[in-house]
């Protein structure tokens, strides 16, 4: 067998987006691989004939994205393909395809915007999300001089958002696109910035959510209802009190969507319908306490796609528990029940036919497509793009077990040992922690985890409190932050180590990014027990978090239930640099210059504290890469990322040859 390592990323396969035709009888699903030429991603869409099981590619360029069906012969999608390599203005092109002819594309409509989504709303008008000036400036590309200046000019929160660049005044809008006209009607305000829309099935309606402000975006949301025969727009829910969000209709005349009081932070949303014709809105009988829409963390997945859909009268949707994703179905009182509970992720899915399709995964294996009978409740694995992957390499199977913490707190845990392993021999380990801390990790494929566990590492894992899937009293950290969870972290280490005996103590390392990362740079001021940290995207000081990052002012300053000015005990703290100087690990701090989440500034000031106090510490900042590096960087920075991790663990945690 073949060890997994870093380059295997180009081996990979990657499905996401999967849809039926409306009669059910075939499905498009994009398929992305890692281009080393381009040091990109290519994206095709791919079609499968539910009779028959057989996948096969229906474009070729390599840029084809967000395909949609216009009917059951014909799909449109966009494309790069036309577009001169100097153009400065944006614009978005689509194209049309039949999967009966075959051949080309052929052109099918542009409009002179970013487009980011797009729904069919018949008789040549469809609904498009686009990226617009809200004061009528024109749009130039991310992080370019406003207005031929060679400055950018701030004057709203947030100012920058992670993975979209600069958004000062840019608003994601819902326009109608007229193709026979070719121009577009705004329906959102123009200084509200949509999150999400739903189309209802017969066309006349759209359901949208989305925060309005001049000079501050808040957390607080507000629900739309537009009339598309009327041109119409009734408010559902004023932005005042709640954050709003998931609208998806279930029939004509009514809808589903979900409000969040934000109490604390973690707390999970309430599940609501509305009566489209009346207007009238209420929470659902049961609190499901779960949000609609979870998956398990990877850093083998790309793309995206529904996670709820109104079949057959119900509402299904995926949901986080405890470390897989489930698809649940929801009762008209608001509870719900478990209809595929399999271990592993499911990540997006349609329904037709009474058959369910879906990209998941499972056991060992990378993403794939899979298909559930409801009535017999058989699943099959529909698509083996990555099977032979698996068949080569030396994968290794996670073993699971739970265990409760200091305070009797039941927790799970998953190990995988390393390549070669042999009872008797003293090995080193790697305890990963994942982000959030409203996330969790599982038994999926994880690419990091399975290098580590080939070059001769323990690796382990566990969802902390404060994580995902297991209710809102478990995901409530509010002040709690480098507590509770650090003491989970611990007790979690000691089980290891009490259950793996050839685990050597004093060779452990830690690993994690973001929230992950906030916890390695927390642990190192703490303890001495772990011999080596690599911190990425992280963050160490809740002073310059909250004030610097696209969700700090109002996500951070909730987590910590203050802000600088009124709790600054408090919000300093809970940072890690108060203890920098503490410190005695050899930490790698690993970031980008485009994280807008988790701004540079932390991992060079927990660095610096660091280098100050004498302890081997090293940055590696990677230009033009955000937040997302380790899940969608550039091919060639996600391999350097996991090289310099990796070789960071082999100087002060693998035991040296004797």
């Amino acid at each position: 067998m073949k060890k997994v390592t870093y380059r295997d990323l180009y081996d990979f396969n990657f499905l996401s987006d999967v849809s039926y035709s409306p009669d059910g009888k075939h499905a498009i699903f994009a398929r992305q691989k890692a281009c080393p030429k381009k040091n990109g991603y290519k994206s095709y869409v791919w079609m499968l004939d539910v009779e028959t099981g057989e996948a096969s590619a229906l474009t070729y360029g390599g840029d084809e994205k967000g395909a949609k069906w216009l009917d059951n012969d014909t799909i449109v999608f966009t494309s790069g393909r036309n577009k001169a390599k100097d153009a400065k203005t944006p614009s978005t092109d689509y194209f049309k395809l039949s999967i009966r002819e075959g051949g080309e594309a052929s052109p099918f409509f542009s409009i002179p915007e970013r487009a980011i989504s797009m729904e069919d709303l018949g008789d040549g008008k469809f609904l498009l999300a686009i990226i617009k000036h809200c004061e009528g400036k024109e749009e130039r590309p991310d992080d370019e001089a406003m207005d031929g200046r060679d400055l950018l000019v701030f004057d709203e929160i947030y100012f920058w958002f992670n993975g979209q660049g600069v958004r000062n005044k840019l608003r994601n809008s819902l326009v109608i696109f007229d193709t026979k006209t070719g121009k577009y009607k705004q329906i959102s305000k123009k200084y509200t910035n949509v999150a999400g829309a739903a189309v209802s099935p017969d066309k006349k309606k759209i359901l949208f959510t989305g925060t309005t402000y001049e000079n501050m975006s808040t957390r607080e949301g507000a629900l739309f209802l537009y009339d598309v025969e009327t041109g119409k727009t009734r408010t559902i829910v004023k932005q005042d009190k709640y954050a709003v969000g998931a609208p998806c209709f279930m029939g004509n005349d009514k809808a589903f969507f979900t409000i969040n009081d934000m109490e604390y932070n973690g707390k999970n949303s309430r599940f609501c319908t509305l009566d489209v014709e009346s207007g009238e809105w209420e929470p659902m009988e049961v609190w499901a306490d779960a949000e609609p829409g979870g998956a398990v963390g990877t850093d083998c997945n790309l793309g995206g796609g529904q996670n709820k859909k109104f079949y057959n009268g119900r509402l299904y949707m995926t949901k986080s528990v405890w470390g897989s994703s489930h698809l649940v179905v929801l009762n008209d009182d608001g509870s719900q029940e478990t209809v595929i509970g399999t271990e592993g992720s499911i990540n997006a899915f349609d329904i037709a036919n009474g058959k369910v399709l879906m990209t998941a995964m499972r056991g060992r294996d990378l993403i794939e497509i899979y298909s559930y009978d409801l009535e017999t409740g058989e699943e099959k694995r529909v698509t083996t793009f990555n099977k032979e992957y698996k068949d080569t390499h030396s994968v290794v199977d996670p073993e699971y077990f739970t265990f409760k913490d200091r305070d009797g707190v039941e927790l799970d845990g998953w190990v995988l040992k390393p390549v070669g392993y042999k009872p008797g021999k003293k090995y080193p380990a790697i305890l990963e922690m994942h982000g959030g801390p409203k996330a969790i990790f599982g038994s999926v494929f994880h690419h990091e985890m399975q290098i580590l566990a080939n070059m001769g590492y323990f690796v382990f894992w566990t969802n902390p409190r404060g994580s995902d899937g297991r209710g809102s009293e478990f995901a409530a950290m509010t002040g709690n932050l480098g507590g509770i969870d650090f003491n989970d972290f611990m007790d979690f280490t000691d089980e290891v180590l009490r259950r793996y005996s050839d685990i050597d103590e004093k060779r452990v390392g830690i690993c994690g990014g973001s929230y992950g990362g906030f916890m390695c740079n927390w642990m190192i001021g703490h303890t001495d027990r772990y011999a080596a940290a690599a911190s990425q995207r992280s963050i160490s000081n809740y002073l310059t978090k909250s004030l610097t990052t696209d969700i700090g002012y109002n996500h951070n300053m909730s987590q910590l239930a203050t802000d600088p000015w009124h709790g600054f005990d408090t919000v300093w703290n809970t940072s890690p640099l108060k203890n920098g100087h503490l410190a005695k690990t050899p930490t790698l701090f690993i970031q980008s210059d485009e994280d807008y989440r988790c701004w540079m500034s932390d991992a060079l000031q927990m660095f610096s504290a660091l280098k100050l106090n004498g302890v081997d510490s090293k940055v590696v900042l990677f230009h033009g890469e955000n937040h997302e590096l380790s899940r969608s960087g550039k091919p060639e920075n996600r391999i350097t990322r996991l090289t310099e991790i990796c070789e960071w663990f082999e100087k002060y945690v693998k035991p040296v040859k004797k």
